[in-house]
């Protein structure tokens, strides 16, 4: 199946945040958002997380990378893990924005970012799933 990515931007509480979608050409309705951690961004030395978007996106699943609030391209000023929920849920919001046929999410967090998931799941029933990643 052919995909392609996305970029887009989008607003937390105020501040531009920047990601990237990968988009299959017929998504399913269970997507993947990535949340990082630590002072790290979508890119950065995780480059596993782009090919493993790009891989899941061929299978028909959507996956979003995005850079919370004072990390990476996006505005604002760096929080800690335990205050980046608003960032998650503005991310998560906008996925479906973008992605018309998802119906739930799966969130997959490394670290602090997996941590920061944990907190977050329990908070929105569009929230299926979770692949924690070395949480605190």
């Amino acid at each position: 199946m052919n995909a392609g990515q996305r970029a887009l931007r989008f607003i937390c509480e105020g501040s531009a945040l920047v990601g990237i979608i990968d988009v299959p050409e017929r998504p399913i309705q269970r997507g993947v958002l990535v949340v990082t951690g630590g002072p790290q961004y979508r890119v950065g030395s995780h480059r596993q997380f782009a090919l493993m978007a790009r891989a899941l996106a061929t299978s028909g699943v959507p996956v979003m990378r995005f850079d919370v609030r004072g990390m990476g391209d996006s505005e604002g000023e760096p929080r800690p893990f335990d205050d980046i929920s608003a960032d998650i849920g503005a991310a998560i919001e906008e996925f479906f924005r973008q992605i018309q046929e998802l119906k739930e999410v799966v969130i997959w967090g490394l670290c602090d970012g997996a941590t920061a998931a944990a907190f977050y799941a329990h908070t929105d029933q569009r929230v299926r799933g979770l692949v924690l990643l070395n949480p605190w």
